[in-house]
């Protein structure tokens, strides 16, 4: 209906490169337009001093507030000065189509400004008819850039202030939901564990002695076995695997085997031994090697690492006894680890929170 020409006129917009981008974006939509008259564009003076004397006092306002209607006023006075010089028959506002700008206070302002100036405004709501999802749809057409915030100082320093208060709230919330969740996975562990000891503690005894021992012959065999030359191992305690016999083999064929020593309820080292001789009944009823008389070796050494669990998945996710000691091991640990389980007392799946390592290779009878 009309052959429309864009004032561009934002001395408010801060800061000066926004200004210019903006200008740039304004010329790039009117020229992938396809309109039916030619459409043109004036810019008007970057009048920065006159916004800012239009504002002060009112910095401190929240958008929406009688900064803004200031500035509305300021803005739509310069259009309609310039249609009244060049013969236009109307001025009008593009800002209606934002959903933050209220159409009736603009066209309120505009309709006072056209009885001043002496020429004709056509009242304007362009969010109607879904226009600002439609302007949305246009931008991401053209490639156009959308603004996060009006365009002066004062809006741009409040959307910044909005946007860190609504990352502090996402901070809080994650951090409530994360805890929420690490304590869902802590209890669904709790139950698991549970269930797989009495399921171990009913394993026939005939089972256990056959499946183990095809498990420590699949291990002696095994390429990661063979090209190892130094083997952290636990010494196995219900439901663990009996390990013993992989122990004394090992030591025979010459590897350096070291097994864990709990120093407190956080840390395991790894201490050398040369033979059963060297452990003792020490945390948890476990065998353990004297720390007095025995070397304690760097995880870096360790060639090779046989994992204990108390249940497994068949995608490496195991379920320890609770106490993370290997979690916090194993994390510190580059060479091949290898996790030891009954197929019996595989599971169909294990819960797994952050701190879990995954262990990729399993032996099974």
């Amino acid at each position: 209906y009309f052959k429309i020409t864009v004032l561009f006129y934002n001395p408010n917009i801060f800061p000066s490169e926004e200004y210019y981008y903006r200008v740039d974006e304004q010329r790039k939509i009117i020229e992938w337009t396809d309109a039916k008259n030619k459409i043109e564009m004036l810019i008007g003076d970057y009048d920065v001093e006159k916004f800012y004397a239009m504002s002060e006092g009112m910095e401190d306002m929240r958008e929406g507030g009688a900064r803004c209607m200031s500035c509305y006023e300021m803005r739509l006075k310069k259009a309609a000065e310039i249609a009244k010089k060049y013969e236009f028959d109307y001025f009008t506002t593009t800002l209606s189509i934002s959903p933050h700008k209220n159409s009736q206070v603009l066209n309120k302002i505009a309709e006072k400004i056209s009885k001043d100036v002496g020429v004709s405004n056509l009242p304007s709501d362009f969010k109607k008819k879904n226009g600002y999802k439609r302007s949305c749809e246009i931008s991401k057409e053209a490639g156009i850039y959308r603004q996060d915030y009006c365009g002066c100082e004062f809006s741009k320093r409040e959307m910044e202030e909005r946007n860190r208060k609504k990352m502090i709230t996402e901070m809080e919330n994650s951090s409530v939901n994360k805890t929420n969740e690490v304590e869902q996975i802590q209890i669904a562990k709790k139950e698991l564990r549970k269930k797989v000891i009495e399921l171990a503690d009913n394993l026939d005894e005939n089972y256990i002695k056959e499946a183990d021992k095809k498990i420590i012959d699949k291990l002696l065999k095994s390429e990661e076995y063979l090209s190892s030359n130094s083997i952290f191992c636990y010494v196995g305690k219900h439901p663990e695997i009996n390990t013993s016999l992989f122990i004394e083999q090992a030591l025979k064929d010459g590897k350096k085997i070291s097994v864990p020593y709990c120093v407190d309820k956080s840390i395991m080292t790894a201490q050398l031994i040369k033979g059963f001789k060297d452990l003792r009944i020490g945390t948890y009823g476990i065998l353990e090697p004297d720390p007095n008389t025995t070397e304690t070796i760097s995880v870096s050494d360790i060639d090779l690492i046989i994992v204990p669990c108390s249940t497994a998945d068949k995608n490496g996710n195991r379920l320890g006894f609770g106490r993370g000691y290997y979690d916090r091991f194993l994390s510190q640990c580059k060479g091949e680890k290898i996790l030891l389980i009954r197929k019996k007392q595989l599971v169909e799946s294990v819960p797994m929170d952050v701190y879990d390592v995954k262990i990729e290779k399993m032996i099974t009878e």
